[in-house]
């Protein structure tokens, strides 16, 4: 899968990792569960400014994101 590099939405970004996710917010608390389970990563994107509240990866934590869980998988 060819993924362009922007901003993604947290959103957007867990329904990339789970399209079969029964709901746009359960596709979002998987992917934020796989992020804070990857503590090399979680530690990756706080230094690079990510705050709780957050809703969008900037394109440099999303590339952060795909080097620690690789690029979703082509539906």
């Amino acid at each position: 899968m060819e993924i362009s590099n922007r901003m993604y939405s947290k959103t957007e970004l867990g329904l990339l990792f789970f399209p079969e996710a029964t709901s746009k917010a359960t596709a979002r608390r998987h992917l934020m569960d796989w992020i804070k389970r990857c503590i090399p990563l979680w530690d990756e994107l706080k230094k690079q400014g990510y705050l709780v509240g957050c809703q969008y990866f900037s394109p440099r934590q999303v590339a952060v994101i795909f080097e620690y869980l690789g690029e979703p998988d082509e539906s």
